[in-house]
């Protein structure tokens, strides 16, 4: 494994892509030529006939997400052959108040499968966990910056999206007067005024924080010009194609654990990580238990707990950590047809059980079965380094690369001129004054100081012999700095103010230009212009950069 860093981009308006926007439309055919020649076993069913069913329930489920909420799905363009589906660019992420980094995505998909007559298809990360009920906003009052956290509802601790309803309606409601409250007009148009009406107009019919925002994003991103598919994980690990993917992945549990730890073990020592939960937690066992790459917990107790597998000869136990009795049994083995197995794990939902992919099982499944493209923000492209090992092992296929992309906007707040080297100037300055005052001192001066300061030069010129000298001429020195610093005490008190001022001012950059304040503070004109203006035609290099880096200058 080789080590790969990734980094966001430091500059305003800069973008990351690797490989750059043309080149990852270039590989789109070759990685769905390269998909339709893969035949990997799942269980009895090979993966050319199990990519095309997933590909075609997933745009069925997306399209009926869509018209269930009222939203139009994109035309699907007509493919040349009767047998084959145009061309799938994947993203997702958790449904959240995310940075523009990450909504860049969604607009590159768009952009890309509209560029290779295909279509974009957004996964809403449901099964995944909040990290709070609050959002960064800036406030810049009485002359300082900090960061406030104001609330969009009460934090009921870690559920799934899925599963996680608005718990305080009027807090809910009331978010876009108490972020603005902060913001104080520093942003003349923030998407909120846009945005929060969307999803409190969803009240009666979701329940539920995630979608609402999920689908607030996805009206704006259409108004602007990007019109992609939408399927929560959540429905997508419901289908036929999905529990035959599982199947597979339990039936060879052994098999897989033992190719994933091996793997994670490689990525570790590539990185000189040392935490045993980082990027993700081994697989273990309890007793003859396997843990499987799942989730699952059920509605209402919804703590996602690990999947436990007991092989037996010709059948297997699914458990839930924690749970003494078992779930189900599965007809199912490593050489045995998941077909059985696939009936009994779709009468799970039935019995308010929710299996769900963790974050490796995500991006196994859609991009080996279900797109052509998949974009990565730089968190998930670091994590999937092992999961292109697991497949290359598991499944024995060169895995299709993926597109890493992200974005570096600011807010657009005013800076003050004030850096880091200008502090580390005025730390060498200061320490200038103290231990060599004489050469700050202006002429004429004092004859006494004028005393002071030729007998510290004649200290320094004087050759110490042993150690004793050599202690003596650093503590005369010292003494001489110590009586010379009153006449440069003016410089140090006017140093010290200006330093103040400095550290102020830096920390004042520090929160202004932060690109993590999520995508409902923004100007909506100027983000609009940035993500309309994404194109794999429109790939600069304006400032020099490391290969597959694209840094575009800002819009305006």
């Amino acid at each position: 494994m080789k080590d790969n860093r990734l980094r966001a981009p430091s500059n305003d308006g800069a973008l990351l892509a690797v490989p750059p926007l043309a080149e990852a439309l270039g590989e789109i055919s070759r990685t769905a030529d390269r998909l339709r020649a893969w035949d990997h076993d799942f269980q009895g069913r090979g993966a050319r006939r199990l990519r095309k069913q997933v590909r075609r329930e997933v745009l069925a489920r997306a399209a009926a997400f869509l018209k269930r909420h009222g939203i139009s799905s994109p035309e699907i363009p007509p493919s040349g052959d009767p047998n084959l589906l145009p061309p799938l660019i994947v993203t997702g992420h958790q449904p959240e108040l995310f940075h523009p980094g990450v909504w860049i995505k969604n607009f590159a998909a768009g952009s890309l499968a509209a560029a290779c007559g295909g279509v974009g298809l957004n996964m809403i990360v449901d099964n995944d966990l909040p990290k709070s009920a609050t959002i960064p906003v800036p406030s810049l009052k009485n002359d300082h910056a900090r960061v406030v956290r104001v609330e969009f509802d009460r934090w009921m601790g870690e559920w799934p999206y899925e599963d996680l309803e608005v718990h305080d309606e009027g807090l809910f409601a009331s978010f876009p007067e108490r972020v603005r409250r902060v913001l104080d007009g520093q942003i003349a148009d923030p998407i909120l005024d846009d945005f929060w009406p969307r999803a409190v107009r969803r009240a009666r019919e979701i329940p539920t924080v995630g979608l609402r925002l999920a689908l607030a994003r996805r009206e704006i991103e259409e108004e602007w010009g990007t019109a992609n598919l939408e399927v929560p994980l959540s429905e997508l690990c419901q289908g036929e194609g999905f529990l035959w993917f599982a199947s597979h992945i339990l039936a060879q549990l052994p098999r897989f654990q033992e190719i994933h730890n091996t793997a994670l073990a490689d990525y570790r020592q590539t990185y000189g990580i040392r935490s045993r939960s980082h990027p993700v937690a081994d697989l273990g066992t309890q007793g003859d238990w396997r843990e499987a790459p799942f989730w699952v917990w059920r509605r209402g107790e919804p703590r996602r707990r690990a999947l436990l597998v007991l092989q037996k000869p010709r059948t297997m136990l699914l458990r839930i950590s924690g749970e003494s009795d078992p779930l189900v049994e599965l007809p199912l083995a490593a050489d045995r047809d998941a077909c059985c197995a696939v009936e009994r794990l779709a009468d799970l939902p039935g019995r308010s059980v929710r299996i769900r992919t963790r974050a490796l099982t995500t991006t196994l499944f859609a991009r080996h079965l279900l797109g052509d493209m998949f974009i990565h923000g730089i968190g998930g492209a670091k994590y999937d380094e092992l999961g292109d090992a697991i497949a290359a092992r598991f499944f024995g296929i060169d895995p299709p690369r993926f597109l890493t992309l992200s974005l570096t906007q600011r807010l657009g707040l005013p800076e003050r001129p004030a850096d880091a080297d200008t502090l580390h100037r005025m730390d060498q300055h200061r320490r200038a004054l103290i231990y060599n005052p004489d050469r700050f001192i202006d002429e004429p001066t004092a004859p006494e100081t004028r005393k002071l300061i030729d007998e510290k030069r004649a200290w320094v010129a004087k050759e110490p012999g042993n150690r004793g000298d050599k202690i003596g001429r650093f503590r005369a020195i010292r003494a001489i700095n110590e009586r010379l610093l009153a006449a440069v005490q003016d410089q140090l008190e006017a140093l010290q103010i200006m330093r103040r001022k400095a550290v102020e001012d830096l920390h004042w950059n520090r929160v202004v230009r932060s690109r993590e304040f999520p995508i409902v503070l923004h100007s909506a004109r100027r983000l609009q212009q940035v993500m309309g203006g994404l194109s794999p035609a429109k790939d600069r290099a304006d400032l020099p950069t490391a290969p597959g880096v694209v840094m575009d200058a800002p819009a305006r």
